[in-house]
């Protein structure tokens, strides 16, 4: 008996929402495929469901055995999400803008700095929310209201942050640059990730 595709289509996504190193993932789906070809059992049967059955796996790695630590899944996240919203800021002024220099007002960064910090969270949450074995509702709750926080706070900043007196000026040709190099940063760590992502069977032997 070969292991039903939607089964292993979902344990493969559970898993990689865990942030488990693709060696551990190719591992894992070795043997629930092996232990399904050798007895014929039903894989939820023998396993639990896909989400259940990832979250016990998940439990049982750390940084040495195929798992980033909490802080380090945070810090990546935080650093890519930093890196597409202010490169693609700074570029995008640079390339519209009228003047030959690019003028941010405190309540821009105040604006961005919240946005970002808060879609963070919520993307967190979000993960958190599939992957957690309790506790599922009340993550998705807070993970929309980070969502919402994050909306309030753009508002917020425009009522009450001054926006007319520049915190900092960079010349045109500088802010792209800034915002290039910003952009390239985030697709080095995104193919980073892919990379470590990258489902590797265990060789055979």
């Amino acid at each position: 008996m070969t292991l039903d595709e939607k089964y292993r289509d979902e344990l493969l996504l559970a898993l990689r929402l865990h942030e488990i190193s693709g060696e551990r993932v190719g591992e894992v789906l070795a043997e629930v495929e092996a232990h399904v070809r050798e007895t014929g059992e039903d894989p939820e049967e023998a396993f639990g469901k896909p989400r259940e059955y990832a979250a016990q796996v998940a439990e049982q790695l750390d940084s040495r055995t195929g798992k980033p630590s909490t802080l380090a899944t945070v810090a990546s996240a935080l650093a890519t999400a930093a890196l597409v919203m202010f490169g693609s800021d700074f570029a995008l002024d640079a390339l519209f803008g009228d003047a030959d220099v690019v003028a941010y007002t405190l309540k821009d960064t105040v604006s961005l700095i919240s946005l970002l910090v808060l879609f963070v969270a919520g993307m967190m949450l979000l993960f958190k929310a599939y992957t957690a074995r309790a506790g599922n509702k009340a993550y998705g709750i807070a993970a929309i209201g980070a969502f919402a926080l994050g909306i309030l706070a753009q508002f917020a900043a425009g009522q009450l942050v001054d926006d007319v007196t520049p915190l900092y000026q960079l010349p045109s040709w500088l802010a792209f640059v800034l915002g290039a190099a910003a952009l390239t940063g985030a697709v080095l760590l995104l193919v980073r990730a892919a990379r470590r992502g990258r489902v590797v069977y265990p060789k055979a032997g």
